[in-house]
Parts: structure tokens; sequence; C-alpha cells
């Protein structure tokens, strides 16, 4: 079966925090690889860079630090910081759009969340 978990990230710096955005985002990969999704990347081409970018469960749920559920996909409560830069980086996880409630359920308690 081929892989549909996703990872995504969001990096907000002190200037982008300020307007109430993240400074980049995009999918995030085993090893720390992060890929920023291009601004003017839509459509078909959208959805060809978001497959390029699946993620068996096990390799998903290993890039994820403590997190909650949104109730549609898994964020991390504390990101990651860069105390360089005062950048913050955090993860989430999303299931594939075909997931069940049951399996969506043993997943947030697969990553300790009440689901």
């Amino acid at each position: 079966m081929k892989p549909q978990f996703f990872v995504t990230y969001e990096i907000v710096t002190p200037e982008s925090a300020e307007n109430g955005e993240a400074a980049e985002g995009g999918f995030a990969m085993p090893g720390g690889w992060q890929y920023e999704l291009p601004a003017d990347c839509c459509g078909a081409a959208a959805g060809a860079f978001k497959a390029q970018h699946a993620l068996d469960l096990r390799s998903a749920v290993g890039m994820m630090g403590s997190v909650e559920d949104s109730g549609l996909w898994f964020s991390e409560t504390e990101g990651r910081v860069d105390y360089q830069d005062g950048s913050e980086t955090r993860y989430s996880l999303h299931c594939p759009e075909s997931i069940t409630a049951s399996s969506y359920r043993r997943i947030a308690r697969l990553l300790g969340t009440k689901g």
C-alpha cells in the first residue's frame, strides 16, 4: 500500500510572528529534511508536490514530539526553537483523507492524545 501520511512544518520567526504568519511552510521528511511549498504551487502541481512527500505511519509518527489533536490532524505542542535566530519550527501530522473515525482514534491513542 502506498504511504498516505504527511508531516508538514511551519517556521515562525520573530518578524513573521508580528504579522501573525509563518515565515515558511511545507513538507518535512525524516532526517530533518524540509521542502518548502512554492508560493505559486496550486492545483495538480500542488498535488504532485504533496504526493512526493508521502510517508508511512511509522515514519510520520517517528518525527513527532508531544502533540495535540486538532480534530483533523495532530500538531506539536512544543516547537523546536533555533536559539541563534529565534525561529520556532512545529510539525503537524496529517492522516489520509480516507481515514475512518476509528482509525483516527487509534492513531490519537498511539500519539498519546485523547482523540
